[in-house]
């Protein structure tokens, strides 16, 4: 029996169709697989379904009875929770206080004050009904992201939800963590629950799923068994061609290739005072792409800031071949031949309300190509915009449009085109695919290799551990603002690199 039904949903923002007559059905106690590429409508449709987005047209039925949605708090009536990507938890407060928050217990209905013991102990029965590792007097600080996760879930769990959305679930987890979860999840499946979950880790639908439903340009182009599929097909369905999965970096390194990049003992603090990278040192050869692991929230961010000018390092120094590049800003760094794609690539990296050709020089004003006694010459950028959008496969619908008007793909592909073309001996790549599509994907880590292969040097930090173990030459890992190993892609496992990012050394 479907336990979800959407008929014809249908979203418009305006003249756009985000959702295009959606017909989707969820079974009862399954866990189903939402994919497609980025902007594709999966949030949209899932948002509908969770009471943030009223639909423009159509039906979506829980039961087979038809109801109307219009917030959250509609949605966990009927049965729904959703878990969100970025966890809403307060930091400062326990696990059984998160749990309870909006719901807390009183020590009877007229007293004002409220029953912790009684608190802990409900919470304690929900950790070991679900079989959760989790201890509920634990201060959120001071656990895991997967344990984070893990209360999220709980909190929907206790307000009786029987259907649970799951937004890119495993997106700031160890592999570790990962297995965790689904052992979580299967066993919320024996126990009466439906999954849903949004996604675009392909290996992860097969090994997760029961079925597995296709959006395309808000459209669904397929429903398929998981048994019945395959990584290879989702991807064509989900791309409309066929699309190399994993790119590999088979160059091998040469012991005697000179270092292009040299970082030592640099430390630096937050606003607040705290020390936040310890002692960080690596170097970088010529033709090497070098990969930085870790969970998110482990320095990574910090040591990109300050070794792209956006934090001071309190002590330590920088060198690119052998010139010293400590506390530049960004400007000088790229005359220096750094390249740089931010982790966060409107806050840092472009835009919005600049055009397209704009956006191709930024960082960049001052290059003779471009500028001529201190003014633009248009025409020149203009041009330099047409061929970045044929050599790099930038899909605009308006030519003189602003960067805004872009999928996140593409948008990102400008800020690739740009720093691969700037002449940069060295490329500093955050986050290089993060809400790209799986075809954008393919694209980037092709130009990552190509540029790397030219003999120029990639510092390449991601969360994504495929991406980092199937690009880089070697590996440092990061744990709470240090490194804690340095390991070969090539002589080690993706479970055996989790554990360093969980901070277990041995």
């Amino acid at each position: 029996m479907s336990i979800i039904r959407m008929v014809d949903l249908t979203k418009k923002f305006g003249t756009f169709t985000a959702n295009d007559a959606i017909n989707l059905s969820v079974e009862k106690q399954e866990i189903k697989c939402i994919v497609g590429e980025n902007g594709a409508g999966k949030s949209t449709l899932m948002n509908m379904l969770y009471g943030l987005l009223r639909p423009t047209s159509g039906k979506i039925l829980i039961q087979d009875k038809e109801v109307t949605i219009n917030s959250p708090v509609d949605a966990i009536a009927y049965g729904l929770g959703m878990v969100h990507q970025h966890f809403k938890l307060v930091p400062s407060l326990t696990v059984y206080e998160n749990i309870l928050l909006g719901t807390e217990l009183k020590k009877s209905s007229k007293s004002p004050f409220i029953d912790k013991n009684r608190e802990i102990d409900e919470v304690t029965k929900l950790i070991q009904k679900y079989k959760f590792e989790l201890n509920p007097t634990d201060k959120i600080e001071d656990i895991s992201v997967g344990g984070r996760q893990r209360v999220e879930i709980l909190k929907m769990l206790y307000r009786n939800v029987d259907i649970l959305i799951l937004d890119e679930p495993t997106a700031v987890l160890t592999p570790q963590e990962v297995d965790e979860l689904f052992v979580n999840l299967r066993e919320l499946r024996t126990q009466g629950k439906t999954i849903i979950v949004i996604t675009h880790k392909l290996r992860e639908v097969m090994e997760l799923s029961d079925s597995v439903t296709v959006i395309k340009q808000g459209k669904v182009v397929g429903n398929l068994l998981t048994k019945n599929t395959s990584e290879e097909e989702l991807a064509q369905m989900m791309v409309g061609r066929d699309v190399v999965l994993t790119v590999r970096n088979t160059r091998e390194r040469d012991a005697a290739d000179e270092i292009a990049y040299q970082v030592e003992n640099v430390s630096t603090i937050n606003d607040y005072g705290k020390e936040v990278l310890h002692n960080i040192s690596f170097s970088v050869k010529k033709g090497e792409i070098l990969g930085v692991a870790g969970v998110e929230g482990n320095g990574q961010s910090e040591l990109v800031k300050v070794l792209t000018g956006m934090m001071k390092a309190t002590q330590g120094k920088v060198s690119i071949y052998n010139k010293e590049i400590t506390n530049e800003w960004p400007d000088q760094l790229r005359r220096d031949g750094v390249g740089i794609i931010p982790e966060d690539r409107y806050a840092q990296g472009l835009c919005g309300t600049m055009s397209i050709a704009e956006n191709c020089i930024a960082g960049y004003h001052d290059n003779p190509d471009v500028c001529k006694a201190g003014l633009l010459k248009p025409k020149k950028i203009n041009a330099l915009r047409d061929r970045f959008v044929k050599d790099f496969d930038i899909r605009v619908g308006d030519i003189n449009g602003n960067v805004g008007q872009l999928s996140g793909g593409n948008a990102q592909k400008i800020i690739v085109a740009r720093e691969f073309e700037s002449g940069s001996k060295l490329l500093i790549a955050c986050q290089p695919t993060r809400g790209v599509d799986i075809g954008s994907i393919e694209f980037i880590h092709n130009q990552i290799l190509n540029f790397s292969n030219q003999g120029n040097a990639v510092l390449l930090i991601s969360s994504e551990l495929t991406e980092i173990m199937s690009l880089s030459s070697r590996i440092i890992v990061m744990y709470k603002g240090g490194i804690v190993g340095e390991v070969s892609p090539k002589e080690i496992s993706s479970s055996a690199i989790g554990l360093l990012m969980a901070g277990i050394k041995n």
